[in-house]
């Protein structure tokens, strides 16, 4: 250790009489230790030490100072400079506070899922800067502006499809814990970009409900939805011939498998199946009505709801049918928007229950922003989809 280091240190530590005296030395020595690692980064950036024959015009030229948040408040330190002014240090970046970075770092672990006294445990321990609750929702509530402004954002006059679910939270109202509704729509534009239009959160899935958030994309700019995938979600046949009545619509065939098996024994499910396969595999509809004429003989005796489900759904069951399989794949089921859940449930699951509806919609928002890569981006194949479509729908593209 440099000598006159040394002398500084044990002068500093003969100072300390009590736990003033020592949080006073502490901040001290954080400030020296800061202000040692800029001055290492401006010799790595110049690359020659101070006094030292400069080997570029570039060298040093003083120092500004910044204002730095710890953990007994605002601490000023200085920060070396250069010339040309391209010295971009990491240890305290341009244009950002600590106080700053800490704030980013606080919406990073709430969307993480963290609860807000975990991150002042978290903040407290690594930085040694104590924030209570209060001042975690405030940092957290920033973000609602954010979602406004998200939520309102314009649209494109036309996507090709829509793929519409439901995730539900417990979520506090009036002094109860009850289930509601974050109802996310997921779309694919023309140039067959994937992309989260909305998320809304709601009571009851209802039509009325359905019929507000698409009437909120077309207030937004839609104008034309080619094809809109969902379950068999209740009102939304009523709210998509309210809203875009000349949109497809489409129910998930894995979810209707799902409901046609619910009350099945099990020791029936696999001659059930066969026949379920039948249909939704068949090349057209005229075969996949000839398969569902065999379901209903095998299992009407025995199983007439789940005929009953096939039949009175059958126009928005079987439209895939008449597609090329490329587009087929894309619409018989939801799977692609229930990826998306899936995912936004592992950063929402430690979340038990929620204080209210923008508590929701901040960590879902932080959520859905965190795995953007993983759905935001172009549909695999679209020249070929684009084509076929095209074709299909010759006065709409």
């Amino acid at each position: 250790m440099n000598t006159e280091l040394e002398k500084q240190l044990e002068a500093l530590i003969g100072e300390i009489k009590n736990k003033e005296d020592f949080d006073n030395v502490k901040e001290q020595l954080l400030k020296r230790g800061i202000e040692s690692l800029l001055k290492a980064e401006m010799t790595a950036h110049l690359g020659f030490g101070k006094g030292e024959a400069a080997i570029a015009n570039n060298q040093r030229n003083g120092f500004s100072q910044k204002t730095i948040k710890t953990q007994n408040g605002e601490q000023r330190i200085n920060i070396p400079r250069d010339r040309d002014a391209s010295f971009d240090p990491v240890t305290v970046p341009k244009h950002k506070s600590m106080g700053q970075e800490l704030e980013d770092c606080i919406q990073l672990l709430y969307a993480k899922g963290m609860s807000n006294s975990d991150i002042i445990d978290f903040i407290e321990h690594t930085y040694g800067v104590h924030y209570c609750t209060s001042q975690v929702s405030i940092i957290t509530n920033q973000l609602l502006e954010d979602i406004k402004l998200w939520q309102n954002r314009p649209l494109e006059d036309v996507y090709l499809i829509v793929w519409i679910d439901a995730i539900h939270y417990k979520i506090r109202h009036e002094g109860k814990v009850i289930s509601k509704a974050c109802m996310i729509v997921l779309g694919v534009n023309v140039e067959g970009q994937q992309d989260i239009l909305s998320m809304n959160i709601v009571e009851t899935e209802k039509a009325s409900s359905w019929m507000s958030i698409l009437d909120d994309l077309r207030t937004r700019g839609v104008k034309d939805i080619f094809f809109l995938c969902s379950d068999n979600l209740p009102g939304l046949d009523k709210a998509v011939e309210a809203i875009f009545p000349d949109s497809i619509r489409q129910i998930c065939i894995v979810h209707q498998i799902r409901n046609s098996l619910k009350y099945v024994s099990y020791k029936d499910r696999k001659a059930i199946m066969v026949d379920i396969k039948a249909i939704y595999q068949a090349d057209n509809e005229r075969f996949a009505l000839e398969a569902l004429q065999i379901f209903k003989e095998n299992c009407q005796d025995k199983y007439l709801s789940a005929v009953q489900s096939w039949e009175n759904n059958w126009d928005n069951l079987t439209v895939f049918l008449s597609y090329p399989k490329e587009i087929r794949k894309l619409i018989y089921t939801t799977n692609i928007i229930e990826s998306f859940n899936a995912s936004l449930r592992k950063y929402t699951r430690n979340k038990k229950v929620f204080p209210n509806d923008d508590a929701a919609l901040k960590s879902i928002y932080l959520a859905a922003q965190s795995i953007s890569k993983k759905w935001k981006k172009t549909r695999f194949k679209w020249g070929q989809i684009y084509n076929q479509l095209y074709i299909c729908f010759p006065n709409r593209l």
